[in-house]
Parts: structure tokens; C-alpha cells; sequence
């Protein structure tokens, strides 16, 4: 971003960015109490993988509705009340006295935090100008990455001394996060006039789209089979991990987010002409981390793959992906179609949890759930080579009504 652009959209992308922070805190801070779980409550890793499940089953399901209303109602109503509730509900987790209790009460807060992703991205696209959406999207994104490891970190921390502590710690600080974002988001959004531009040339492709929701489904699936099992495996693997704990199971499990962090900042800067290449290289990257992963011979080069993961993986492709279908999209349709590509994008999050476990039950070893996740991005990758870059033009005349977000003044 400029830096007159900064000092006016920097805020909000750092609020944003504070927001996915808490989300996935929240989401990761479960999984390294997996092993907790399975003793309290005499289920095994098949039964494990459904807590997650369930959270992102209705997280999944409330993706279109929400995208729709998005479009609608004030944004400021719906994130104040989707991530009070998220928060609730994350903090009531750590009352759950039997598995039943702990599969609705994930269910619960998967349901009111899905409002987040379509509103906040649709005030998002609204909100900032096409000249700086990418950079935009990676400081917001970056939060993302932050917050997996702040939540391994605090439930590694605080679990040994009671499981419940850093669950409704978390929570509560939810909570708040969730009355400051209704104080402070507006009721109201649309995109400064300046940087309107008109329609492109060719109405956007519905084939297009589909590509990118399926490229989106198929980088999500590693990612969250990998966030639901990584502090698992690390932990509980005798021999190759000799079952790290404490705080250094939460820093290992912690590596490819934080490596994340620079890395997404890092190529979202770069120009937005060759964005569709840096995607395939990074898919290409990303894949071939994982089947080291599933082959490593010990510790250390299981790590460096996971460093290798998380410099070119999810985290770092998201702005692409959301910037690429902002690119075509008009101004009253980026709630609907940010929900919808959530929606499909988070099946993925639903499958990878309770497959994960399937896989490891039925055969005995991770190595085949790295190979089903190395796979989904190998099928990624071929999917983008059916994607056309486009062509970069400069921005048009001041209109009255922007109709079309475009990156750089971009037309498809």
C-alpha cells in the first residue's frame, strides 16, 4: 500500500487482522488438548476428529445465508453479534462435562463465527481501493497464521494445569474483541468513488469461479487436516517425534504459522500481473512439503518441511485467492460471493478433521493422510493452469456508482 493509502486503510486491515487473530486462536486451541479429550472421555482419534467437524459443519452451513445478509443489513450488526456469540460459546467449551456436550457446544460456535469471513471481507472489498486490496488482504490474513500459533502456544502453556483455563480464557477475551468490533465498524460501507472503474469487457466467468472455489476447497484441505491433527501427531507419535510436549510441542506445531506471517506479506506485495504464477509455484512448493512430511525420517526434517509448508501454503495463498475474486465481482454481490467460496472452500474443513482420523485409525500411520493432503494440492495446481491472467489496464474516469473491484485498475 502507498502510504497515503496506509495511514487511511491501515486500521482497519490491523483490526481485521486482531480478528482472525482470536478466530483461529480459538479454533487451534483446541487441538493440542486432543490427547485430553480422548483420556476424559474414552473416545478415540475417529470420535477426536468429529469435535472439529462439527465446529466447521455449521461454520460451513451459515456461509451463503450470511454472505446474503452481508450484502443487506448493517456489517456492524452482524459481526457484533457472530463474534460475541463465537466467543460465548468458545468460553462455555470449557464447562463441557461429556463428549456429547462438547460436540453441540462446538457446533454452537462454529455457527456464529461463520458471519465473520463474508461480512468482513465483503466490508473489506467495499472499503479499501482496488490499488491496495492485496496488501490489504495479506496484513488481514496475517492474523490468520498468528493466531494458530498464539493457541497452540496458550493451550501448551496453560493445559497441564487445567484444560479448561485456556479455553475460557480465550473465550473471554473473544468476547471483547467482539463489542470492540461493533463500536468501531460502520454501519455503512461503500468503495471511495476515486477508485471506481468500469465493467470489464467480458461479463465475469462462471467457469472462472468455479475454478477458484475448487482451488480454494483443495488448498483448505491440507491446512485443516493439519490444524485439527499436526499437535496430535507431534505429541503422541513415539519414535520419529519421540511425543514432544509442553511448550515445545506448541512452538514445533507452531513453525509453519509463524513462518506464515512474512511469507503471506512477502509475495502479496509483489505486482498483481504475475499473481496466477506465484500461486502455481507455491501450490507446486506446498504439495511436495507434504509428502516429505509423510516420508520424514526424523525430527528435524520433519520441521524443515513444515517450515516449507508454512511459507508457501493456505495462509500465504488466501489474499491470491481473495484478491482474484474480487477482481471481476460487483460492489453489491461480495458478500454473496465471498460466502459462497467460504462455504465450498470450508467442506474441506469438515472432511480433513474426521478423514484425517479414518485414515490414521484404519491404517495406523499419519503417512497416508499426508498423501491424500498432497494430493488435493497436486489437484490445485493443475486446476490454476486453466486460469487466465487477464489483462492490466489503468483505472477508469470518476463514476457515480462503482460498480466493479478491480486490482490496479485490473479487467477481466
Amino acid at each position: 500500500m502507498s502510504a497515503p493509502n496506509q495511514e487511511r486503510y491501515l486500521p482497519w486491515a490491523l483490526l481485521g487482522g486482531i480478528g482472525w487473530f482470536f478466530v483461529f486462536a480459538d479454533r487451534a486451541v483446541l487441538s493440542p488438548l486432543l490427547h485430553i479429550f480422548g483420556l476424559q472421555f474414552h473416545v478415540g482419534p475417529g470420535e477426536l476428529g468429529l469435535i472439529s467437524s462439527a465446529f466447521f459443519l455449521t461454520y460451513t452451513f451459515v456461509q451463503i445465508p450470511v454472505g446474503h445478509l452481508a450484502d443487506r443489513v448493517s456489517p456492524r450488526t452482524l459481526l457484533g453479534v457472530g463474534y460475541v456469540g463465537f466467543g460465548l460459546f468458545i468460553a462455555l467449551t470449557g464447562a463441557a462435562s461429556s463428549y456429547p456436550a462438547l460436540l453441540v457446544l462446538s457446533a454452537l460456535a462454529g455457527a456464529f463465527q461463520g458471519v465473520y469471513y463474508p461480512t468482513q471481507f465483503a466490508v473489506t472489498a467495499r472499503r479499501i481501493p482496488p490499488s491496495a486490496l492485496s496488501a490489504a488482504n495479506a496484513v488481514i490474513t496475517s492474523g490468520m497464521g498468528a493466531g494458530i500459533a498464539g493457541g497452540y502456544l496458550i493451550a501448551s502453556t496453560l493445559a497441564p494445569s487445567d484444560w479448561r483455563l485456556p479455553v475460557v480464557l480465550l473465550g473471554l477475551l473473544t468476547v471483547g474483541v467482539g463489542l470492540w468490533l461493533y463500536r468501531v465498524t460502520p454501519q455503512d460501507v461503500q468503495r471511495p468513488l476515486a477508485q471506481a472503474v468500469t465493467l470489464p469487457a467480458v461479463a465475469p466467468s462462471a467457469r472462472r469461479f468455479a475454478l477458484l472455489l475448487a482451488i480454494n476447497f483443495c488448498s483448505l484441505y491440507p491446512f485443516f487436516f493439519m490444524l485439527a491433527w499436526l499437535p496430535y501427531y507431534l505429541g503422541l507419535h513415539q519414535g520419529l517425534h519421540q511425543g514432544l510436549q509442553g511448550v515445545g510441542l506448541g512452538v514445533a506445531a507452531s513453525l509453519p504459522t509463524l513462518v506464515a506471517i512474512p511469507a503471506t506479506i512477502l509475495w502479496n506485495r509483489r505486482p498483481a500481473a504475475a499473481r496466477l504464477g506465484r500461486m502455481r509455484w507455491l501450490l507446486a512448493t506446498a504439495a511436495l512439503s507434504l509428502l516429505a512430511m509423510g516420508a520424514a525420517g526424523g525430527t528435524w526434517a520433519f520441521l524443515i518441511a513444515l517450515v516449507v509448508y508454512g511459507a508457501s501454503g493456505k495462509l500465504v495463498l488466501d489474499p491470491m485467492i481473495l484478491s482474484e475474486v474480487a477482481l471481476s465481482l460487483r460492489g453489491e454481490q461480495y458478500g454473496k460471493a465471498y460466502g459462497t467460496m467460504n462455504f465450498v472452500g470450508m467442506l474441506a474443513s469438515v472432511a480433513a478433521p474426521a478423514l484425517g482420523g479414518i485414515l490414521v485409525e484404519h491404517f495406523g500411520s499419519f503417512s497416508d493422510a499426508f498423501l491424500v493432503a498432497a494430493l488435493m494440492l497436486f489437484i490445485a495446481l493443475a486446476l490454476s493452469l486453466w486460469l487466465n491472467s487477464g489483462a492490466e489496464v489503468g483505472p477508469a474516469p470518476r463514476t457515480k456508482t462503482p460498480t466493479v473491484a478491480a486490482e490496479g485498475g485490473a479487467q477481466r
